[in-house]
């Protein structure tokens, strides 16, 4: 009797093994819009309309468009209610990043009007790590702390922007003329 228990409970646990002990997988988020293009509101490069006018950052190269894609796959708002602020590191030896929000019902890209944002850099010609921004999906509000790039001048602060319809108000930069 005894052993006829040890082998049913053996003859269960072999075939629910592979039920137990299966890896599970990461639920993808499908609910999002696929990328379809970068909307910058203000005045644009003559060469693309993917850069803010005499930025050296063009948010519809590859590497742009494979992280917007990347996180409408992956990832789910946590910005302006349904919206994605994705930050991505534009100059990793400066600790540099971008930051744009990416509509998840219509796939399309807003940068935040900056070349990149990074820690303080307290008189040095790099800062030491990488900015703190913050956000959340119960608001349009996003504030760097730190320093900012724009138009090849540092400004360092903290500084803090709202997204109104289809572009960032709030702090004053050298790309926000129309």
């Amino acid at each position: 009797m005894k052993k006829t228990f040890s082998a049913l409970i053996l003859a269960v646990l072999v075939s629910a093994s592979p039920c137990l002990f299966a890896k599970t997988q990461t639920q993808v988020n499908t609910s999002n819009h696929q990328y379809t293009s970068v909307k910058i509101a203000y005045a644009t490069s003559e060469l693309t309309n993917c850069s803010f006018q005499y930025s050296p950052v063009d948010f519809c190269d590859a590497k742009h468009v494979k992280a917007y894609q990347d996180s409408l796959k992956n990832d789910s708002p946590n910005f302006n209610g349904h919206y994605i602020l994705l930050t991505y590191p534009e100059f990793k030896d400066y600790h540099q990043q971008t930051a744009v929000a990416i509509d998840t019902q219509t796939g399309v890209v807003y940068p935040l009007p900056i070349d990149a944002f990074s820690g303080y850099m307290h008189g040095r010609r790099t800062a030491k790590d990488e900015g703190k921004i913050t956000y959340s999906l119960e608001s349009n509000k996003v504030c760097i702390s730190g320093a900012i790039l724009v138009y090849r001048a540092f400004e360092e602060g903290n500084f803090c922007f709202e997204f109104v319809g289809d572009k960032f108000v709030g702090h004053h930069t050298e790309y926000m003329y129309p």
